[in-house]
């Protein structure tokens, strides 16, 4: 396998990205373009065709050379956002995303009949959608790239509870099951079937190549950051932010989400946070109008800030899952600037993060090492303000895209027959330690007490806005 190159792909909420790895891991083209949903109201919606353009033109920025080696293709992407197809593939529409808010009136009342929320978010939508659909297959955004290089309809995932954001049994409860169809699912790491010759000449790379399965972002990140051991939490911070701790024990948490883990005998419990990064570009692009701040602008601010900041732009799930949930900025005085409040920002990504955390072990969860992974890795602040904030190490991987890195090693282990646990371990690597500094994480111990009765104290005031 020396020879063969394996490319893959990410749709994001915010960036495509699609990135070509050799068989040790090491990245050898690198492509990211910004194509973000289109707002109205409560509406989050977008064209999958500008997914699909976005594809075809890293591919054809490839280097002819790599092109030719690529011998399989492995997608995954955001969710849970909902692309709807007829039988013959064609779109019904644009694709609902997870920032969608239509029908959350219904969101309680759902969880309320014992279904997860991650579900719960999805059936609000199609209960708001079903009388404008005949009949649709239900298929997620890199389902849809999955569609474009083979022409089938398929759910490519894990096979067990958690890792798709819909299933029969639900759908037959709330008497959708004959609106909306599940397809065949395929597992993650298997492969689908060979690229469509028509696609392959539009893409220009060899005919042969095989599309393998992959699964929704979060767990591509779990397998592309290593946390596949009991204890180890995996903190993808993109738009939104997740985080999810493998786990050896069942272990049920307030507000938070427990699924069978990938690997037998291990359970994931899972956190989603909805405008983590997206706070911190908002406040980049809306209030400093800069799509990009030096991080040698900020390090300099005194920390802890003192003010507070609700990172909570479009309401809240975990552990909330409150629509009506609002930012805010809280101890404001004449000495702030938009540099400290932008690091404020950052600060209330991390409480959030510490408030979930404190959840878990307070459930009985351990918690012994903590990755970060995506966007927010790659800035060397924000891991140590993680680090400050949390009171624990934080590591980053040598690869920030892992969602891309766990799409190469499904695929590496679908070709070779070798485990991909095993190649997990071998392939990862981590770049960097954050070790908190202690005064500072006394201090923000105060801040966080703080941060917590914000939100207790303000529950009602965010719903009378």
């Amino acid at each position: 396998m020396s020879s063969e190159f394996f490319a893959t792909i990410d749709i994001g909420t915010t960036n495509i990205k699609v990135a070509v790895f050799d068989q040790n891991g090491n990245k050898l083209f690198d492509f990211q373009r910004r194509c973000a949903e289109s707002s109205k109201s409560d509406a989050h919606e977008i064209d999958p065709e500008k997914w699909w353009k976005v594809v075809v033109q890293a591919f054809h920025t490839m280097d002819e050379n790599l092109r030719k080696k690529i011998t399989s293709i492995c997608a995954t992407g955001q969710g849970p956002t909902t692309v709807l197809v007829d039988k013959n593939g064609n779109i019904l529409g644009k694709a609902i995303t997870w920032l969608d808010k239509r029908g959350y009136e219904h969101i309680n009342s759902i969880i309320e009949k014992g279904i997860d929320e991650q579900i719960a978010t999805v059936i609000s939508h199609l209960l708001t959608v079903r009388n404008t659909i005949n009949e649709a297959y239900l298929i997620q955004p890199s389902d849809y790239i999955i569609l474009k290089l083979t022409g089938l309809i398929v759910n490519a995932t894990f096979p067990f509870e958690g890792y798709l954001p819909w299933n029969e049994r639900v759908l037959r409860i709330f008497n959708l099951n004959k609106t909306f169809l599940i397809p065949k699912l395929v597992p993650a790491g298997t492969p689908v079937g060979k690229i469509k010759k028509e696609t392959s000449k539009i893409l220009r790379i060899n005919d042969q190549a095989q599309v393998i399965a992959g699964a929704p972002d979060f767990a591509m990140a779990l397998i592309g950051t290593g946390t596949i051991e009991d204890g180890i939490l995996c903190d993808r911070g993109g738009t939104s932010q997740g985080l999810t701790l493998c786990s050896k024990k069942k272990l049920c948490c307030q507000g938070l989400m427990t699924t069978p883990f990938f690997i037998e005998n291990h359970w994931k419990i899972s956190a989603v946070m909805t405008t983590t990064g997206k706070s911190y570009e908002w406040f980049s692009r809306n209030v400093t109008r800069t799509r990009l701040v030096e991080l040698s602008q900020l390090i300099t601010v005194k920390r802890p800030t003192g003010v507070i900041f609700l990172p909570h732009l479009n309401g809240e799930r975990s552990p909330y899952w409150n629509k009506d949930l609002k930012g805010v900025f809280f101890g404001l005085t004449l000495k702030e600037d938009w540099r400290s409040l932008l690091v404020s920002v950052i600060e209330g990504v991390a409480y959030a993060m510490k408030n979930i955390i404190e959840i878990m072990e307070s459930c009985g969860c351990k918690i012994n090492i903590i990755r970060a992974t995506g966007g927010q890795a790659v800035n060397e602040l924000w891991n140590q303000i993680k680090a400050d904030v949390l009171g624990k190490e934080i590591e980053v991987s040598q690869i920030f895209d892992s969602e891309l890195l766990g799409c190469a090693i499904i695929s590496i282990s679908a070709l070779s027959g070798e485990s991909f646990v095993d190649l997990s371990k071998k392939i990862v690597r981590i770049s960097k330690v954050f070790t908190p500094i202690m005064h500072r994480h006394n201090e923000y111990q105060r801040y966080f007490q703080v941060y917590k009765e914000l939100h207790e104290r303000n529950i009602d005031l965010f719903s009378k806005l």
